[in-house]
């Protein structure tokens, strides 16, 4: 193929129309983005305000957030806009060869923004955490102090047992007797922990939970990778079987009432299955793993598309694992572990 130059740009765009999807539109900018660095910007945004959609702040806020070195190449919009009528004019052996020249400038640019965006996000991932682990001590801190001429005690801040969210989620019983996570005001705390070179869970991020089970995460943070152990044995102990889901009630739940012997890990999210399983078979080779995804069964119905099974599956695969999933009949709600568990305590509880 020959190559794109930035010159030439406008001119491909303009036989690609803006007005798309916007899955379609930001993977266009990936494309530029990828070819050209922040020297496309200019022609990007031009194009892009072709779209009757089109407003500045959205664009400027997508263009910073897409990477120099992403999965896109310019190929893709190349072979769209030749779909669409573009052509190559012809060029000159002097003109290919000083083309050639500046394509090689432009990748050593865009290596160097790379290099420069990863260094960046590791110094945030790095501040993220001092900031997750010193919330943490402060937490998780116990002893005494002199408050108006007498001795007060401090206990470490746990999350009540009868949090709302735990109550909704039918675990206050059993958080009671399993390690306990933190709540400072009316937040549920989460450490979020990545293995370090030893091995061992180190909290690089926060989990927040509010009483109506809205989540976030501390800004900044290391997700991808990232679990909390509701029980994990010691390195080096004795593991027969890891457990690994998506959320921490669903955690709580198959540890206390599906896989009581087991060590339980909440990876956070149907994506990050994947890179929790491998980064925990290393850790435990021996071990038995199962991947206890979560049943999108509704989604599946409208879209044709389970993404908890689909990424439940992809991590055992990963890891030589097994799958272990919630089943539900038809017309019942719920998608994990806990909704399972809910449904079939209200069903006793009616003598059905």
């Amino acid at each position: 193929m020959q190559r794109l130059e930035l010159h030439q740009l406008p001119q491909l765009l303009a036989y690609i129309p803006a007005d798309t999807p916007r899955d379609e539109w930001v993977l266009n900018l990936m494309a530029i983005k990828s070819e050209f660095g922040e020297s496309g910007r200019e022609a990007a945004q031009a194009w892009s305000a072709t779209a009757p959609s089109f407003k500045l702040a959205d664009f400027l806020a997508t263009w910073k957030s897409i990477k120099a070195d992403g999965g896109r190449t310019i190929a893709s919009l190349v072979y769209e806009a030749k779909q669409n009528g573009f052509k190559f004019a012809p060029i000159s052996p002097q003109q290919a060869e000083k083309l050639k020249a500046e394509q090689r400038q432009r990748q050593r640019e865009k290596t160097a923004q790379a290099k420069q965006e990863a260094a960046e996000k590791e110094k945030r991932y790095q501040l993220t955490k001092e900031k997750a682990q010193a919330i943490v001590q402060r937490l998780n801190t116990a002893g005494t102090q002199w408050v108006n001429g007498r001795t007060v005690l401090i206990e470490p801040k746990y999350a009540s047992p009868m949090h709302p969210y735990f109550h909704r989620k039918g675990i206050s019983e059993a958080i009671r007797y399993l390690p306990r996570v933190f709540m400072e005001g009316n937040n549920i705390i989460i450490p979020v922990k990545h293995l370090n070179e030893q091995g061992e869970p180190e909290t690089w991020s926060l989990q927040f939970i509010d009483p109506d089970g809205n989540k976030r995460f501390l800004r900044g943070g290391k997700l991808k990778g990232g679990f909390y152990p509701v029980r994990l044995a010691p390195k080096g102990g004795r593991v027969l079987e890891v457990v690994i889901c998506e959320g921490y009630a669903t955690g709580v739940t198959l540890a206390a009432y599906y896989f009581q012997e087991s060590e339980v890990i909440c990876a956070f999210n149907a994506g990050n299955l994947k890179k929790v399983a491998t980064a925990l078979k290393h850790r435990y080779p021996t071990a038995r793993f199962i991947i206890a995804g979560d049943n999108d069964h509704l989604t599946e119905k409208e879209t044709g598309k389970n993404p908890g099974k689909t990424k439940a599956i992809s991590a055992a695969k990963a890891i030589d694992a097994f799958v272990c999933l919630p089943e539900f009949a038809e017309d019942e709600q719920g998608t994990d572990w806990n909704d399972r568990y809910l449904l079939d305590l209200k069903a006793k509880q009616l003598g059905k």
